[in-house]
């Protein structure tokens, strides 16, 4: 209750609102429960991930390297051909594939956002928004291949800035460095710590800004300037991770080592992997020690244990690994001897990294396949990692008149803010042949939604930064709910979906999910005027008995759901985000 009544001081005096993301439920592609912990908030816990900046920094249909920047590079008349989409060819010829050239890079799969590039500021702000909401605290850039990728960083940075200035939580930055690991690091320092570039969002550990690196790569003044861990894979029998002390993994064999710093007993750090490797042969299926031969990438049973490692050992830090790596190289050199469990001679196909929806360790959401799957179960993962609060129980009842006057709502209690500005519109290259990538569906801005009840209605309002489209427009500011007593089937997790049909700018539908279809259920009165919209519902309809009950409820614009529930996260705008919900407590 006291985090709603500063959200209100701050919202009266016009300042920067966090949206409360872990207080948010959601239900999964699979029925699983992304609910808050309810325990409490965990002192000193935190959470990094994997963060990847290369995507048209080497080329496209050919590898070619980077430039002296390490921006994303201007695609040539030559690049007719690619993305190169590992998933597609082997759907087309699984025994034998049409790959692009050797050296070339190759998607695994296609991302929901599309084959992006890494400055794309529509995929930046999407990407920061999701982080934040999930409880990321930082992203560990990628810098493991010597170039720093300036021009991509400071992207981020200036996207993430101005979303911050909005009141939209965003992770802060950090970098993790292998090859050629002092010229790195001294152009790090060069460029950005020295000139205190990003300084605003510098991720500090121990007091001092966090940089996974080499130990031989720092200077001694480096060494006073930076908390500095070493950084890579997998630990037993590792010399580089010797007793773990100051060292961190980003990928390790189930059941992980932690890394410490300043007693061998107090764990430091964990890394969480999606998955491992094509080479290891152990996949998002990976389980009770074995690779299946029965792949179920969607149930992220590999994700699960290293979750379960991690949440036993409790450290201060969880690496994940990772969000959006996406690319492989193409090799044919025999520097591996095995590939997909299978020794494989010098002259065939191999790729390091990634291959398949089973080998690649992405969470970042995938078009088809297991779409968002792994968001979720990351989110619910660092909510039991990191802790929450328990839901607000709410008691102060509110008659409302839906009148188009809104007054009446000023005495209410239960007020949920929605990120402002994510109706922002895309319009950017995409990779190789794709020319363009655009989404202007973004409409209805909603920043605000409230409830409130009686002995006989439940209210319901939603503000925008605008002023609202007609409402007769296509999709228009529907909401979805669902009673958490009732046992009426469940559509996404949601029961009752009201306007999706107006009648008039006064009045309007709802419908009930039953025998797999919506079916009318009755009309509603509602009211809108300027950016406000208010609406009440019966009880009755909604089947409440008695003063206690719980809603869990969702406003969506311009996002056709019951077309693609996806559409969620990329079309239009919803409150709360994607297919997260704001939960309602009455007693």
């Amino acid at each position: 209750m006291k985090s709603l009544v500063l959200a209100l001081l701050l919202s009266a005096q016009g300042l920067v609102v966090y949206a409360q993301a872990d207080t948010w439920v959601a239900t999964d592609a699979l029925g699983r429960k992304v609910l808050p912990e309810g325990k409490g908030i965990k002192k000193d816990r935190y959470v990094g991930i994997f963060y990847f900046i290369w995507q048209g920094a080497h080329g496209y249909d050919l590898n070619n390297g980077t430039n002296a920047t390490g921006g994303v590079k201007d695609k040539t008349p030559a690049d007719t051909i690619s993305p190169y989409d590992i998933s597609k060819m082997l759907a087309k010829n699984p025994l034998k594939p049409e790959y692009g050239p050797i050296h070339a890079f190759h998607h695994w799969g296609e991302p929901y956002f599309g084959y992006y590039l890494s400055d794309d500021e529509w995929v930046i702000r999407k990407h920061g928004q999701m982080l934040g909401d999930a409880g990321i605290d930082v992203l560990i850039l990628d810098v493991t291949n010597a170039s720093i990728y300036l021009p991509q960083v400071t992207k981020i940075v200036e996207t993430f800035r101005s979303m911050r200035k909005q009141g939209i939580k965003v992770p802060n930055i950090s970098f993790i460095v292998n090859s050629a690991p002092a010229q790195t690091v001294q152009r790090l320092y060069e460029y950005i710590y020295q000139k205190e570039l990003f300084k605003d969002f510098w991720f500090y550990w121990k007091g001092k800004p966090l940089l996974l690196c080499p130990p031989e790569a720092l200077t001694p003044e480096m060494k006073t300037f930076f908390s500095s861990r070493q950084s890579w894979a997998w630990s037993k029998d590792q010399k580089w991770f010797g007793d773990g002390k100051d060292k961190w993994t980003w990928l390790d064999h189930t059941p992980q080592s932690y890394g410490w710093h300043e007693d061998k007993n107090k764990p430091e750090q964990i890394s969480v992997a999606v998955a491992e490797h094509p080479m290891s042969n152990i996949g998002r299926s990976f389980h009770d020690g074995k690779e299946p031969d029965l792949k179920q990438p969607e149930k992220g049973l590999y994700f699960a244990e290293q979750w379960k490692r991690a949440l036993e050992v409790d450290p201060e830090f969880v690496f994940i690994t990772g969000w959006n790596e996406w690319i492989a190289m193409r090799f044919d050199d025999g520097a591996s001897a095995y590939f997909l469990g299978k020794k494989i001679p010098k002259g065939e196909t191999y790729f390091v990294d990634l291959y398949n929806d089973e080998y690649s360790r992405d969470a970042e959401p995938v078009m088809g396949a297991f779409n968002d799957n792994y968001y979720y179960q990351m989110v619910a993962n660092i909510r039991k990692f990191k802790g929450t609060l328990p839901g607000t129980v709410y008691h102060k009842t509110n008659k409302i008149r839906i009148d188009g006057n809104f007054a009446d709502w000023a005495n209410t209690e239960v007020v949920f803010a929605d990120d402002p500005g994510d109706t922002f519109h895309r319009k950017h290259a995409g990779w190789g042949r794709i020319k363009e990538y655009t989404n202007n569906t973004g409409r209805n801005d909603i920043i605000e939604s409230r409830i409130t009840s009686d002995d006989a209605n439940v209210y319901f309002y939603v503000k925008t930064k605008g002023e609202l489209t007609s409402w007769t427009d296509k999709d228009w500011m529907q909401l979805y709910l669902s009673i958490g007593e009732s046992n009426l089937p469940r559509w996404e997790g949601f029961q009752f979906l009201i306007n999706g049909k107006p009648k008039s700018r006064i009045a309007t539908d709802i419908q009930v999910y039953k025998g797999g279809k919506w079916s009318g259920l009755g009309t509603i009165g509602m009211n809108s005027k300027g950016n406000e919209l208010e609406l009440v519902v019966p009880k009755k309809l909604l089947g409440i008995k008695g003063k206690q009950f719980t809603i869990d409820f969702k406003w969506s614009d311009n996002s056709p759901a019951l077309e693609n529930v996806m559409n969620w996260l990329d079309n239009g705008d919803t409150a709360p985000n994607a297919r997260f919900a704001y939960r309602y407590i009455k007693q």
